[in-house]
């Protein structure tokens, strides 16, 4: 099987962004998208300062029409998750979980006080159960380091894959760096595809400020195995996105 992860930026970057989309559609069979927004019109996000595409969900439901697509936001009228899941898989579960605080826990237009969920899908394919979770993390204040609410999120995702049986995948845009007790915790019985293919960045021009080249990440536990692994040198956003292939 096949999977994309990508944080779209809102689909500021909007033509390039659908074309991709519409070029891997063609052969992917699982998009996890992070910063999809969904508003109503003329409602804008009160944290994203760079003109997002509000109904960029819609448009990505339009040209994903092979797909079922599910969004789970962690405050009403911001950034998202969203999957979109070939019709095909036959899905035994959609769900998130939250890992930090709750839906709509946003105070005083302060994102440090978001709420931060994991998407998850879980199906079975040839005999094997699969979980897959889609995680946009805690990503602000301390930049990309170790603060309470990203260790307290790591801990809660920890238990959450240790719950779970079977092949387990998380992927998306974890807002850390790699040498982060957070990201030691998160990697526990896991293989950090960043780390084993040697990837620098997972960034394009877009993001001005380079204190860190790191954000996406793909974890698998050891039931999952991997037939390729990419980060795609595609210009769609201010993130690149991560291809995984596999079985």
């Amino acid at each position: 099987m096949k999977l994309i992860t990508l944080n779209i930026w809102g689909g500021i970057v909007y033509e390039p962004l659908i074309a991709f989309l519409r070029k891997h559609a063609k052969r992917v069979d699982i998009f996890c998208l992070q910063e999809v927004f969904n508003n109503p019109p003329d409602v804008p996000s009160k944290v994203q300062t760079k003109n997002p595409k509000l109904s960029i969900y819609s448009d990505i439901r339009t040209i994903l029409s092979q797909f079922d697509s599910y969004l789970h936001p962690t405050q009403d009228n911001e950034e998202s998750l969203a999957m979109f899941i070939r019709k095909s898989i036959p899905i035994d579960k959609i769900d998130e979980v939250f890992v930090y605080r709750w839906k709509n826990a946003m105070e005083n237009n302060d994102p440090s006080t978001y709420g931060i969920n994991v998407e998850y899908l879980q199906f079975h394919q040839d005999g094997k159960k699969y979980t897959i979770g889609n995680l946009h993390g805690h990503w602000t204040p301390s930049y990309k380091g170790d603060n309470p609410a990203r260790l307290e999120q790591a801990q809660n995702i920890r238990k959450f894959l240790d719950d779970i049986e079977g092949a387990r995948i998380l992927c998306g845009d974890f807002n850390l760096d790699p040498d982060t007790e957070s990201m030691r915790t998160l990697e526990t019985g896991m293989r950090n595809l960043i780390k084993e293919h040697g990837i620098t960045s997972t960034r394009t021009h877009y993001y001005s400020t380079q204190r860190s080249t790191f954000a996406d990440y793909v974890l698998v536990s050891p039931e999952v195995e991997v037939d390729d692994f990419l980060v795609l040198q595609e210009i769609v956003s201010d993130h690149l996105p991560l291809y995984l292939d596999f079985s």
